[in-house]
C-alpha cells in the first residue's frame, strides 16, 4: 500500500480524524489486474479508518477491523483482512459492508432482522 498525506486539494474530503483531530494519511490498496485500487484514510494516532464515498460525495465512511469468524476473507482466505462499515438497514435486515484489504472483494453481510 502506498501512503501519503490525506486531504489533497480539490477532493473535498476531510483531512483530520473525526475522532481525535490528527491529520489522516491516505493508503492506496492495489489488487493487481483483477481489481481497481481502493483508497483508505487512516489516523496514525487513534487508528480510525475510513473509505471515501464511492458515489463521489465528500465524506469518509468509517470502517472497523473484524475479529473472529468474520475476520477472514471468504473469497481469498486471507486471515484477519476483513473490514466492516457501520451497520445499515437494507430490505428489513441490519447489514454491514465487508471489504477485504488483501483481495479487494466486497460483500454485504446480513447481521439480523432489523427491529421494527
Amino acid at each position: 500500500m502506498g501512503v501519503e498525506d490525506a486531504g489533497r486539494a480539490g477532493d473535498g474530503l476531510p483531512s483530520a480524524c473525526p475522532r481525535c483531530g490528527e491529520a489522516l494519511v491516505q493508503k492506496i490498496s492495489d489488487y493487481g489486474w483483477r481489481r481497481k485500487p481502493n483508497e483508505w484514510r487512516r489516523c496514525p494516532g487513534c487508528g480510525w479508518l475510513g473509505r471515501p464515498d464511492l458515489g463521489g460525495r465528500p465524506i469518509l465512511h468509517p470502517f472497523r477491523r473484524l475479529t473472529g469468524e468474520f475476520a477472514d476473507c471468504v473469497f481469498c482466505g486471507w486471515e484477519d483482512s476483513n473490514l466492516a462499515s457501520e451497520s445499515f438497514v437494507d430490505n428489513g435486515w441490519l447489514c454491514e459492508w465487508i471489504v477485504c484489504q488483501a483481495c479487494g472483494r466486497e460483500n454485504v453481510r446480513r447481521i439480523e432482522r432489523a427491529p421494527e
